[in-house]
């Protein structure tokens, strides 16, 4: 059966022929050595011929043209087929071909014309490893051992082969031996570790690292191994034990401290964890994922549990303070401060990761949200360009981005997103709805009336509930005292979407006011102060409302009242001083 994957074989097994073939050099070779194994002899003038050819695809091996050396080699053995060095070469010429049988035949071949030859052994034992035949690479090693009975390696390559086959007390009884003769050392003990653990023998497994730690009472790497043993095969207080051993020793450890928070997070003992954690933290080579695994578990817990905010903070100031180039820490930092609501927090957090060069969507979705929302317009604006040259495709970075002009008073830059930014909306009505809202809202600030009209119909035709766009184009109406009674039922559909909106509830006011139902607004904008009472442009809705009602001088008290929240319009002012109603 041909091995399945001959080219990762032919690398490995080319690593290791070359290595080992380097002592076979033939210019010290005689013809009788050439000719050794050969039944019968043959003529000078085919020696001569064997030897020319034999060396001739040596050095062409050594110039890499594999093919050619390979069909010199193949003549060699037309003339000499019991040559045991030709088969040799020719086996590592057909490993070169990615042909693993024809080199185990040779190799085969040659270990039968030359039964004592090493590195045939060793290249066969390695041929027999590649395909998968353990009892073949039990029988070499076997060979190997026997020739060299005081080489370790191959005292281990036994081992291993018995490991292979699932004969796991002989290879312990091997490696005890080689113990015996080298003393003990970690790589012998941890592979007998492995081994008492395949047979289920955690004591004795236990046993090789308690004589390292012994050998080695100031190594506490093996402490640790012994500790994660425990862990492992559910001995949970003897590993506790020997982490607390550990920390005695240096309180600052780490894996130690580490392990035990784990332990007493699972015992939802979390600030007891946070203790530990915070000494794992402090140490600049914390490995950097177990850090991020640590934040990661620990963020739901703070956001669900105010006890825990402050611990984990400062988990994320070290990490921070270790590590301020991991842009992955400053997001964790700017989720935490997102969900509570801390958006400049956030906005800074979220801002230092995309300037460490992270790129996902998410993260410059919430950052353009944050900057609108913070009336960070010239930056908004800024990143948001850089957003959408790297997701170009995302319609909600035209949206907030588009929004982030309008709002810094370029309304024309605005309407060119916005636009662009609908070939990308894709099965999304909402979303398509709010982009023809906001062209609607920019047409309307430049005055452009139509196209402003035609928008917010757009939006309203795709998304009849969207309660923005019913308030602003019935608003809009009812400035321009056009369709007033459109503009009626469209505030009134917005405001049984969504009732007690002092923001709805002043538009709804202002029509009947504009429709002369001054009664009717009075109602409807008192109720807008009580859900907004320092709100100028309602407070001096109010005040008109009041001065039809024949109440002036209850209507001036609410006009300067806008004053003082900030009303600033010559029409206002003139009321104030006039005590007359200006429109």
């Amino acid at each position: 059966m041909r091995f399945k994957h001959p080219i990762l074989i032919a690398a490995v097994l080319l690593t290791w022929a070359t290595s080992c073939s380097g002592p076979k050099e033939l210019s010290y070779l005689s013809s009788t050595q050439l000719n050794a194994y050969t039944e019968g002899g043959l003529s000078y003038q085919s020696q001569h011929r064997f030897k020319f050819l034999f060396l001739e695809s040596q050095r062409l091996k050594a110039l890499e043209e594999f093919e050619k050396a390979q069909a010199m080699m193949g003549q060699c053995l037309a003339i000499d087929p019991l040559n045991a060095d030709a088969h040799y070469e020719m086996a590592q010429l057909c490993i070169r071909a990615e042909n693993i049988q024809d080199a185990l035949f040779h190799a085969e071949q040659s270990i039968n014309l030359n039964p004592d030859n090493i590195w045939t052994l060793e290249l066969i034992s390695q041929l027999y490893y590649a395909i998968g035949d353990r009892e073949g690479q039990l029988k070499i090693c076997k060979d190997l051992v026997a020739q060299k009975p005081t080489n370790f390696e191959y005292q281990y390559r036994l081992a291993a082969a018995y490991t292979e086959l699932g004969d796991y007390k002989k290879a312990l009884d091997i490696y005890n031996k080689v113990e015996q003769k080298m003393g003990i050392n970690e790589d012998l003990s941890v592979v007998k570790q492995h081994l008492y653990i395949q047979m289920g023998n955690v004591q004795k497994a236990a046993d090789e690292l308690e004589a390292l730690m012994e050998a080695f009472p100031n190594e506490t790497r093996y402490q640790k191994m012994l500790a994660e043993l425990y862990h492992a095969n559910d001995l949970t207080e003897e590993s506790v034990k020997i982490y607390q051993d550990i920390l005695l020793k240096n309180p600052m450890d780490a894996h130690a401290n580490s392990a035990l928070a784990e332990y007493f997070r699972l015992q939802n003992e979390y600030l007891k964890a946070f203790e530990y954690l915070n000494l794992s933290f402090d140490d600049p080579e914390f490995n950097l994922e177990v850090m991020l695994q640590v934040l990661s578990s620990y963020l739901d817990l703070a956001l669900k549990d105010n006890a825990y905010a402050a611990p984990f903070n400062s988990l994320v100031e070290k990490a921070l303070l270790h590590h301020p180039d991991q842009a992955v820490f400053h997001v964790l930092s700017g989720d935490y401060h997102f969900q509570k609501n801390n958006d400049q927090k956030a906005y800074e957090a979220y801002g230092k990761s995309l300037d460490l060069g992270l790129s996902e969507f998410f993260i410059w979705n919430r950052y353009l949200i944050l900057g609108l929302d913070l009336k960070d317009y010239k930056k908004t604006s800024s990143k948001g360009l850089e957003s959408i040259e790297m997701h170009p495709i995302q319609a909600t970075l035209y949206l907030f981005t588009g929004l982030a002009f309008s709002m810094d008073h370029d309304k024309e830059k605005a309407i060119e997103l916005w636009n662009k930014g609908l070939n990308y909306v894709v099965n999304n009505r909402p979303l398509k709805s709010e982009f023809y809202n906001s062209l609607g809202d920019a047409y309307h600030s430049l005055e452009n009336h139509s196209e402003s009209d035609h928008n917010y119909e757009k939006s309203l035709e795709i998304s009849a509930d969207n309660p923005v766009a019913l308030n602003n184009y019935s608003y809009y109406l009812s400035l321009r005292s056009k369709d007033l009674e459109k503009a009626l039922s469209l505030s009134k559909k917005c405001n049984e979407l969504m009732p007690n909106q002092a923001t709805y509830q002043d538009t709804y006011g202002w029509i009947l006011y504009k429709l002369g139902r001054f009664s009717e607004a009075e109602i409807w904008l008192k109720k807008a102060i009580e859900g907004e009472e320092n709100n100028a442009v309602i407070l001096e809705h109010y005040g008109d409302v009041l001065f039809q009602l024949n109440r002036p001088k209850e209507a001036i008290e609410y006009w300067e009242k806008a004053k003082k929240a900030g009303g600033t319009s010559d029409a206002l002012i003139q009321k104030i001083q006039e005590g007359q109603l200006y429109e």
